[in-house]
C-alpha cells in the first residue's frame, strides 16, 4: 500500500494517494478542505482502503447488525426477491431480529449468539415455520455479507441448526385456533353485513370461493366470466410500507388459477356488477376512477381499472374494512376465533364434506402441497359418518 502524503494547502489539509496506472498514466486521488492534519490522514487511509477493496468502505464491517440488515434489504432484496417476500421479510426482521440482534456489530456476532437466539424463539413458542423462515433470513443476509459485499470472511449461520422436531418447548408452539362456520354463523354474519355493506362482497368471495384476503380484494370485473360462470385469480393486493399505498403482486406461490362460481355466487355478482354500473352513471364527473401505475401501485395515475370491491362512488374497498368487520363479529356475534381466513377454512371443509377430489380442492384453494389442503379440513360430522358408511360397506 502506497504512502498517504499530506500537505497544507490556503483551505485547509489535503491528502493524496497513488491509484493504478491508466494507459501508462499514474493516476492518483486527492481531497482538501481538513481542519488539521490528522483529519486528513484519517479520512485518506479510510478513502486508500475502500478503493483498495474495490469501493467497499471498511466501516461497513464495522456498522451495527440493525444498519446491515437494512442496507442488505436496500442493495439485495429490494433488487432480487419479490415485493411480497420484503414485506415479509421486513417484518420479521422489525419485531424479531432487530429487538434481539440489532445492536450488535456485524463483525462480532458469533454463531452461539445466533443459536441461542433460535433456541429462545423455540422456548417461547414459535413455530417451526416461524423459525426456518428467520433462519433463512440470518442465512442470506450473512452471505450477502461475505459475497458480494466483503464485510466478512465467514458466515456464522453456517452450523446454526433449528430445534429437534421432538424437542419440547418451555411454551408450548402457539397456534391459533382455527374452527369452521356452521350455516347459522354464516347467516348471522350475512344479517350484521347485508348488501351493500362494504364487506358483503367480500365475504361472500371468501366463503364461496376459499380465496385468500388478498386475492379477493384484488379482483376486477376483467376477471370474471359471467358467461363460463369462472372467475380468474391472476392477482393479490398488498399495502406498501414504504411507498405508502396498495399494490398489486402474484398471487401466493404463484397460484394462478381459475375458479368455477356457484348460482348464489353468481346472482350475488350480477346484482353488485348492475348496481355499481348505475352508481357510476349517477355519479358522472364526480366518480373515482382507480388506476394502476407501471410498478402496480393503486392510485389515480395510470392505466384505469375496475376493482369488484369498490363503493358506489368508486372508491376502493380497502382490504381494512375486514379489522372491524373482524371486531364486530367478535364482540356482537359471538364469534372469538374468526377471521378472514374462517372463511376459507370453512369453504374447504365444505366442499370436502360434500365430496370433491382432495387433488382439485388443493388445485382451488392454490396450495402448494396436498399436506396444507388437508391441514385447512376440519373432520366434522358430516365427514366422519362418511367414513362410517364408507367402512361398513367395504367390510359389509
Amino acid at each position: 500500500m502506497n504512502k498517504i502524503s499530506l500537505r497544507k494547502r490556503s483551505n485547509g489539509w489535503e491528502y493524496r494517494f497513488q491509484m493504478a496506472s491508466v494507459d501508462g498514466k499514474q493516476q492518483s486521488q486527492s481531497r482538501g478542505g481538513f481542519r488539521t492534519k490528522k483529519e486528513a490522514d484519517e479520512a485518506g487511509t479510510l478513502a486508500q482502503t475502500e478503493y483498495i477493496r474495490g469501493g467497499v468502505s471498511s466501516l461497513l464491517s464495522n456498522q451495527s447488525f440493525a444498519d446491515y440488515l437494512d442496507y442488505w434489504m436496500q442493495h439485495y432484496c429490494a433488487a432480487n426477491l419479490k415485493s411480497t417476500t420484503c414485506v415479509g421479510y421486513e417484518k420479521k426482521i422489525r419485531i424479531h431480529i432487530k429487538p434481539a440482534l440489532g445492536g450488535y456489530m456485524l463483525y462480532s456476532i458469533s454463531t452461539l449468539v445466533l443459536q441461542n437466539f433460535i433456541n429462545k424463539l423455540f422456548d417461547d413458542g414459535y413455530s417451526r415455520n416461524t423459525l426456518s423462515v428467520i433462519k433463512g433470513i440470518l442465512s442470506g443476509a450473512f452471505s450477502f455479507a461475505i459475497s458480494p459485499a466483503a464485510f466478512l470472511t465467514n458466515n456464522p449461520m453456517t452450523t446454526v441448526r433449528l430445534p429437534n422436531k421432538r424437542a419440547q418447548a418451555s411454551i408450548p408452539t402457539r397456534k391459533k385456533v382455527r374452527s369452521v362456520l356452521t350455516v347459522g354463523q354464516w347467516q348471522s354474519i350475512l344479517q350484521r353485513f347485508p348488501q351493500g355493506h362494504s364487506c358483503h362482497l367480500a365475504l361472500h368471495l371468501g366463503y364461496h370461493l376459499g380465496v385468500r384476503l388478498g386475492e379477493a380484494f384484488a379482483i376486477c370485473w376483467n376477471d370474471v366470466d359471467f358467461k363460463q360462470r369462472t372467475i380468474n385469480i391472476n392477482k393479490q393486493v398488498q399495502w406498501g410500507q414504504e411507498a405508502g399505498c396498495w399494490f398489486f403482486s402474484a398471487p401466493k406461490y404463484d397460484s394462478y388459477r381459475t375458479l368455477a362460481i356457484d348460482p348464489l355466487l353468481y346472482d350475488v355478482l350480477s346484482q353488485a356488477h348492475e348496481q355499481q354500473l348505475r352508481g357510476k352513471a349517477y355519479y358522472g364527473q364526480r366518480y373515482t376512477q382507480i388506476c394502476v401505475n407501471e410498478v402496480k401501485q393503486l392510485g389515480s395515475q395510470g392505466m384505469s381499472i375496475d376493482l369488484v370491491n369498490k363503493r358506489e362512488d368508486g372508491s376502493y374497498i380497502q382490504p381494512r374494512v375486514t379489522q372491524h368487520m373482524n371486531h364486530v363479529i367478535h364482540t356482537q356475534l359471538g364469534m372469538p376465533q374468526f377471521d378472514f381466513h374462517t372463511l376459507r377454512h370453512t369453504h374447504t371443509t365444505m366442499i370436502l364434506e360434500a365430496g370433491a377430489n382432495p387433488l382439485d380442492v388443493q388445485e382451488r384453494l392454490g396450495h402448494t402441497k396436498l399436506s396444507m389442503t388437508w391441514r385447512y379440513a376440519h373432520n366434522t360430522d358430516t365427514i366422519r359418518n362418511q367414513t362410517e358408511t364408507i367402512l361398513a360397506a367395504l367390510y359389509a
